[in-house]
């Protein structure tokens, strides 16, 4: 339940955004502490990078080297560590209302478990969990009429590092030079997009998309001294009928080493059902 899923509910949204939302008007949750495109989490940025300023693998002082060397370098730092908590949010303002998905990726490698939670604004709550080779899914509509889905399906850490929305952020978007600052927690980079490629907007944004219709777009991202993508949003304006579009799409890794993921309390309940 990584980008596919997350995807397919932002182009579900989009297609439907100033037309007939289904139950539009909705609030979407704020992820806390959300992403901030060019700011890091404390400290005072450096103006400017010195000569001597080392950057991590990918990226140098005027923006993203080599996206894919960026990319491996996000991916395998959070796999070399013992947790993770990547939550990304969607949300689609139009005349008539504001839809809105997010989703909270808990991943605990060293117990080998991860849960992950699916959130729209149509109040449907997707709750996933993994474990010794099995998938529970637990399905709760706003009608309360609970369902469960069990199937085999081994832990796959990879897909929950987020990098499905990173890579697309740093292969088609040319950014400026690096905000570094220094902090007791380490050195951060931040980075604002000087220009985008538009034929990369079905990628960024879904492929309902006309890149035609993209009137406006910023993006901005954080990254770690280890090559870890702490925050990443996008933003478009997108012409839609006799409206316009305000997509917004936010990431954010934390708590690494600091999660460990429990059984859920429904657990039982999700094996009982299984025929």
């Amino acid at each position: 339940m990584s980008r596919p899923l997350l995807a397919g509910m932002m182009a579900a949204l989009l297609l439907t955004a100033g037309c007939s939302f289904l139950g539009g008007g909705g609030t979407p949750t704020a992820e806390p502490d959300g992403p901030t495109p060019t700011g890091t989490p404390t400290a005072t940025a450096t103006p400017s990078p010195t000569p001597t300023t080392e950057y991590p693998a990918g990226y140098g002082a005027d923006g993203v080297e080599n996206a894919t060397a960026a990319g491996i370098a996000h991916t395998e730092g959070l796999l070399e560590r013992d947790s993770f908590i990547v939550g990304i949010n969607g949300t689609v303002l139009a005349d008539d209302g504001t839809e809105s998905v997010q989703q909270l990726q808990s991943v605990d490698l060293a117990g080998e478990r991860a849960l992950v939670a699916v959130n729209d604004s149509e109040r449907v709550e997707r709750t996933t969990y993994l474990a010794d080779g099995t998938r529970y899914t637990r399905v709760t509509p706003p009608d309360g009429n609970v369902s469960y889905n069990v199937t085999d399906a081994p832990l796959q850490p990879r897909t929950f590092t987020g990098i499905s929305f990173i890579s697309p952020a740093l292969t088609n978007v040319s950014y400026g030079a690096a905000n570094v600052t220094e902090t007791d927690a380490g050195t951060f980079y931040g980075y604002r997009a000087a220009s985008v490629d538009r034929s990369a907007f079905r990628n960024l944004l879904g492929p309902s998309i006309d890149p035609g219709n993209v009137t406006d777009f910023d993006a901005g991202f954080v990254v770690d001294e280890d090559g870890v993508v702490r925050r990443l949003s996008y933003q478009a304006a997108v012409e839609r009928g006799n409206g316009t579009l305000i997509v917004d799409v936010r990431l954010r890794t934390y708590a690494i080493d600091e999660v460990e993921v429990s059984p859920p309390p429904w657990l039982d309940e999700a094996r009982e059902s299984d025929p």
